[in-house]
């Protein structure tokens, strides 16, 4: 891991998200009507969460936010995510895109 320094808006929620139907990557926008952040924007945020929620397709939200330009700058997690950071990892490694 390398360190590194961003700025951008914080989003917290202390209720895990499921990215699969609950955030747009066409847009980055959250769209579970039910979740804190319901129409907020994900991209370019600060993502604080304690986990996400759901199945393994949350990795390809993931990947398809990443690739659409709408991803977050970062998310920190309380709760180890394995899904969640797939979908970063995939995109950084196969597509080059952080």
């Amino acid at each position: 891991m390398t360190p590194i320094n961003i700025t951008g808006k914080v989003l917290y929620s202390d209720v895990g998200i499921s990215f699969w139907g609950g955030i747009d990557p066409l847009n980055g926008n959250v769209i579970d009507q039910t979740h804190p952040l319901h129409g907020k924007c994900i991209k370019d945020a600060i993502l604080c969460i304690p986990s996400g929620r759901g199945s393994c397709t949350g990795s390809q939200v993931m990947l398809e936010l990443c690739l659409n330009g709408n991803g977050p700058q970062a998310i920190i997690l309380r709760d180890v995510d394995a899904i969640l950071c797939t979908g970063a990892v995939i995109a950084e490694e196969f597509f080059n895109d952080e």
